[in-house]
């Protein structure tokens, strides 16, 4: 492992990992007990990757990454699901505050801050980087909980009684880590469902424990429930309209920042 400091990225899942891994110039594999980490270059900005896998199972594999590999800061990206309204698929979440539901033993030793609030000096940044894309974009709260939210009801009780703008799994307890390393720490995070959009129950089985599509999983339930087909593939289009939207935040993102030198950036207190 190198001994400079790089900029962290942490993604979930294989998806939202491939947008980073494919724009980096002379990437570079490295092991790890959680699987392949990849280092490069994106925009002048030396990165490197972890996948991290969804929920609970990102807790020790971002805690071995902070503790084994030379980080300035983390961007943590991927998509979200919508819990208000006036979120569409593709909309950017300028996350201002992560919040939890969690209560089990997923967060014990990670201090269970009320909130964890993200660099100040990167939130502007994405904001800014956000309008040069020219994203749909909203700021406010980020909802993690320690299950998907898979029906539009339960995502808009959600929405009312948090007053969060979206949900995902893994936002909480990857700020914790970074935040107890005091370096900073930011989300960018598209709309992939929206607070209208139900998910299939079965969605959670989709990917492996490291965030890895299981591709003949999926087809095996299509060929099983073959009335989810047209459903399954408008979900694919979302994930697309998500992708392309993240990808593009993250390049004007990147671009910005390679302007920038890292000491401009300090973990706030949570």
């Amino acid at each position: 492992m190198e001994t400079h400091p790089r900029l962290g990225i942490v993604a979930a899942c294989e998806p939202e990992a491939a947008i980073v891994r494919r724009q980096l110039s002379s990437p570079h594999t490295i092991g790890s007990p959680f699987g392949p980490l990849w280092q490069g270059c994106w925009c002048g900005q030396e990165v490197v990757l972890l996948r991290c896998g969804m929920g609970a199972a990102a807790i020790p594999a971002v805690t071995w990454f902070m503790q084994h590999c030379q980080v300035w800061g983390v961007i943590n990206v991927g998509f979200a699901g919508g819990l208000q309204p006036h979120l569409g698929t593709g909309n950017a979440v300028l996350v201002t505050q992560v919040h939890t539901t969690h209560t089990d033993s997923t967060m014990a030793g990670l201090g269970h801050p009320t909130a964890i609030e993200p660099d100040s000096a990167l939130t502007h940044l994405a904001a800014v980087a956000a309008e040069h894309a020219a994203l749909r974009r909203h700021a406010g709260i980020l909802l993690s909980t320690p299950e998907l939210v898979l029906q539009a009801a339960d995502k808009q009780r959600l929405g009312q009684h948090s007053g969060a703008l979206a949900v995902d799994l893994e936002s909480y307890g990857i700020g914790c880590i970074v935040a107890a390393r005091h370096l900073p720490f930011v989300v960018l995070r598209t709309i992939f469902d929206t607070s209208g959009d139900d998910l299939p129950a079965s969605v959670a089985t989709f990917t492996t424990p490291t965030g890895i599509l299981q591709t003949r999983h999926i087809l095996g339930y299509c060929a099983r429930h073959p009335q989810t087909l047209m459903h399954l593939l408008y979900l694919g289009y979302k994930a697309r309209v998500a992708g392309k939207r993240l990808e593009a935040w993250l390049q004007h993102f990147l671009t910005l920042l390679s302007r920038q030198p890292c000491d401009d950036f300090s973990a706030n207190p949570t």
